[in-house]
């Protein structure tokens, strides 16, 4: 992934008891996480209620105004980013724009403010990439309402025939394709075609639409109910023996394995975590609210 977000700042704000941010603009988007306190938010002339426990993503260039309604002082992690990306503003309009009871950010969040505290030459990476986590996850609600094609294959390195071809394969990897299917769309020779694309990639084409295939099959099984026959006929594999032979091969587990493996992941989890003593670790085991005092 090229990364083209720039994180202008990350940390820990305070706002005073009354206190107002006025009406305003600007050109940077603004994610906060709610630590401590009660705010609305105005956004675009959209009324939001926060506390604790709250994500709120500002878009770019959008008016909005920030007010205090607690008694105290309130906290919130905040961070600042530009992007001249179309991918990046496709993901941010995906994010939903207030997110509830968030147990997933503020963990991301507070390492991006220890790296910050604590930067080193790779810090700065570090954070982007803690940030692209984060937006993806606040993203996925939207992003499978409107199931959205998943890109499977990093293109920016190849030429444009293998990127055109990894492109029509991430599209139809649903139909039972043959060479002169993808040639057809393609618009070049079998035989160059064919030799250009395992010079660049180092697999064949086919190779490439099982990679593809299995991936998008992954993703089913930990996101939807579907049987493996059906996942097997949404994937474009040919029947169930051959999902289950290409799934292994490449996973080094069965299909119907990898789904009961996602279903134990909680136990696993609160198994290997019962000893934690990290405030921010047992907050989100225990999904409560984190406290200011923790940080």
């Amino acid at each position: 992934m090229q990364d083209n977000i720039k994180i202008l700042m990350s940390g820990v704000s305070k706002m005073n008891q009354t206190g107002i941010y006025q009406p305003h603009t600007h050109p940077h988007y603004q994610l906060n996480h709610v630590l401590r306190g009660h705010f609305d938010f105005v956004i675009d002339e959209i009324r939001y209620t926060v506390m604790e426990g709250d994500t709120i993503l500002v878009p770019a260039n959008a008016r909005h105004s920030i007010t205090m309604l607690s008694n105290g002082p309130g906290y919130y992690f905040e961070v600042k980013f530009t992007t001249f990306s179309r991918a990046d503003k496709e993901l941010c309009d995906d994010t939903e724009t207030v997110v509830t009871g968030d147990t997933f950010s503020p963990v991301l969040l507070k390492e991006m403010f220890d790296e910050e505290e604590n930067a080193t030459v790779h810090s700065e990476q570090i954070r982007i990439n803690y940030l692209y986590s984060i937006l993806f996850k606040l993203a996925s609600k939207r992003r499978r309402e409107k199931n959205t094609a998943t890109k499977y294959i990093e293109i920016s390195a190849y030429s444009q025939p293998i990127r055109d071809t990894i492109r029509f394969l991430e599209k139809n990897y649903h139909r039972h394709l043959s060479l002169e299917d993808i040639v057809l769309e393609m618009n070049i020779k079998k035989s160059s075609l064919s030799r250009k694309f395992k010079e660049e990639t180092s697999i064949t084409i086919f190779e490439c639409l099982m990679i593809i295939r299995v991936r998008k099959a992954a993703e089913l099984l930990s996101t939807t109910n579907m049987t493996l026959a059906e996942i097997s006929e949404t994937c474009g594999f040919v029947n169930v023996t051959h999902f289950n032979r290409v799934f292994t091969k490449h996973i080094m587990i069965p299909p119907g394995s990898y789904r009961k493996h996602l279903a134990s992941q909680n136990t696993y989890l609160k198994d290997a975590t019962d000893q934690i003593s990290s405030p921010i670790a047992i907050a989100v085991l225990d999904n409560r609210k984190i406290d200011v005092s923790d940080l």
